[in-house]
């Protein structure tokens, strides 16, 4: 076998996009998906961006960032709540409106439903009881007339 042997069976994975830091970030919403763990059969609510501004000095301009949420796992209502808040945000709908069939069009379809579509996020750290750190996300719309 030569050195590419086996590249006929393996999947080419796309560019990955870097996490949003702390800070208050405006984002363009590119696309949200799904997808699956090639370790541990996991699944991930995934929401890919651009950085448009950020108060973080770290952040360019134009810079590719991902917002990975674990479905199921230890506290799956608190990872639904926060996909919730995303969606009212990123979407416009009201909460009564985000159900099963809503979410299933938003992760297998086009991305009509929110790619282009601007939103701020405010990531802060947040310390675990066990001692460790998270970056909590806050989702919000933009305020008036003509944002998205």
């Amino acid at each position: 076998m030569g050195i590419f042997g086996g590249i006929g069976n393996v999947k080419a994975t796309e560019q990955k996009g870097v996490y949003l830091p702390t800070g208050r970030h405006l984002v363009t919403i590119e696309r949200c998906k799904l997808t699956e763990s090639t370790v541990g059969n996991k699944t991930f609510f995934v929401v890919e961006s651009t950085v448009m501004e950020s108060s973080n000095e770290e952040l360019a301009e134009g810079t590719r960032a991902s917002w990975v949420v674990k479905l199921g796992g230890d506290y799956p209502q608190m990872a639904l709540a926060d996909i919730k808040k995303f969606t009212v945000a990123a979407t416009g709908a009201d909460e009564d409106e985000i159900d099963e069939a809503f979410m299933q069009k938003l992760v297998e379809g086009p991305g009509d439903l929110v790619a282009g579509r601007k939103v701020m996020c405010e990531v802060e750290e947040v310390q675990t009881k066990k001692g460790g750190v998270f970056s909590k996300h806050f989702w919000s719309a933009l305020k008036g007339a003509g944002d998205n």
